[in-house]
């Protein structure tokens, strides 16, 4: 539930077995492993208005994912039913098909485009050797990750950071250039789907899921990641606004304060 606006989160029933419930403190999916379509996952839809529409973003979650399938993301912000020239997204995929060599094989990887996947797809991938399991650095492999997603809007960059809870491997992966979040016109948001209807749905569960409205700089992500799920770092200007998930899954937006809370 936000705590301050509307901007609730909604859990989806799917046709999949099973129902997403939240138990301990997570999001747990109910996905059994590479089941699909996604358009059937049990997932959380979020409203797209969660995201900033234009300037800056930082995205962060925390996960344990386990036996999801092929392109299954993370989270995923889009349109219905993108194709190969059609339709936006902004995903954090946590597992792809190719496989071999990482930043160019495959794996995980944050990919954005405003006309499909083949009319102006860019990725940034993740090339920390040894992270993730299948020789591409899927994350499905039963490992608790914490992936962050940072659009800068005054540098105009994507920058994508990932790091193994176990043993504190990974750090920044990739940059790249950025598509502005005032291009972008979302109509839905998922944890536990993909956009594309036939994926697969994410199997799993997650522990925490931020959004911050600025870019938060390489030494605040790695600070996030030490502090943990469920240790909130105050931003530099007061937060207005913090989304507080169902029985302790903790969602948070937080904005730099430019008038009275």
């Amino acid at each position: 539930n936000d705590s301050v606006g509307g901007a609730n989160g909604t859990l989806v029933d799917g046709a999949l077995a099973g129902s997403p419930t939240v138990s301990g403190g997570q999001l747990v999916l109910n996905n059994p492993g590479f089941s699909g379509p996604s358009s059937s996952a049990n997932c959380l839809s979020l409203p797209v208005s969660i995201l900033p529409s234009s300037g800056s973003v930082t995205i962060e979650e925390w996960f344990t994912f386990t036996g999801s399938g092929f392109f299954t993301e993370a989270y995923a912000f889009g349109t219905a039913a993108p194709g190969a020239n059609t339709g936006q997204y902004l995903m954090g995929v946590i597992s792809a098909p190719q496989g071999g060599p990482v930043p160019s094989g495959g794996g995980s990887h944050i990919s954005q485009t405003l006309a499909g996947y083949a009319g102006g797809e860019t990725d940034a991938y993740g090339t920390t050797p040894g992270l993730g399991a299948g020789g591409g650095g899927y994350l499905d492999d039963g490992g608790t990750y914490m992936l962050a997603t940072v659009i800068d809007g005054g540098a105009g960059t994507l920058s994508y950071y990932l790091y193994r809870a176990s043993d504190g491997l990974g750090g920044h992966q990739q940059t790249i250039t950025a598509i502005p979040l005032s291009s972008y016109s979302f109509t839905q948001a998922f944890l536990g789907r993909s956009d594309f209807d036939p994926d697969n749905a994410t199997s799993g569960s997650v522990d925490e899921f931020r959004i911050y409205d600025n870019a938060q700089s390489a030494t605040a992500i790695a600070a996030d990641f030490a502090a943990g799920p469920n240790t909130v770092i105050p931003v530099p200007e007061p937060a207005s606004l913090t989304l507080l998930g169902l029985s302790g899954l903790a969602l948070f937006l937080r904005r730099r304060s430019s008038a009275t809370s």
